[in-house]
């Protein structure tokens, strides 16, 4: 699907003006290991705009992180679930 749009992401429009693909390693055992990587990233200053997989051991996350500091080289660890990212977009306005 094509943007049809012009429109400018900006900060505060709920896109932020840059957010980071962050991708775990391995599949996410359960709940409260997703739900652990959702209180470190927010420990770190981030908003989780987006998550996509399922945390059953049905196969890798992805987090969608806007604010706190640049996520574009994020590599770490959560209780033995490693996350690094994957592509950053930047507004270029």
């Amino acid at each position: 699907m094509a943007l049809t749009t012009a429109a400018v992401v900006k900060a505060g429009n709920g896109l932020g003006s840059r957010t980071t693909i962050l991708v775990t390693d391995a599949a996410v055992a359960d709940d409260a290991a997703a739900a652990a990587i959702n209180a470190a990233l927010h420990a770190d200053g981030h908003t989780i705009a987006a998550v996509a997989g399922t945390a059953n051991n049905s196969g890798v996350m992805h987090f969608a992180v806007q604010g706190g500091p640049d996520a574009s080289a994020f590599s770490n660890e959560v209780k033995g679930q490693a996350l690094s990212a994957v592509i950053t977009f930047e507004d270029n306005a």
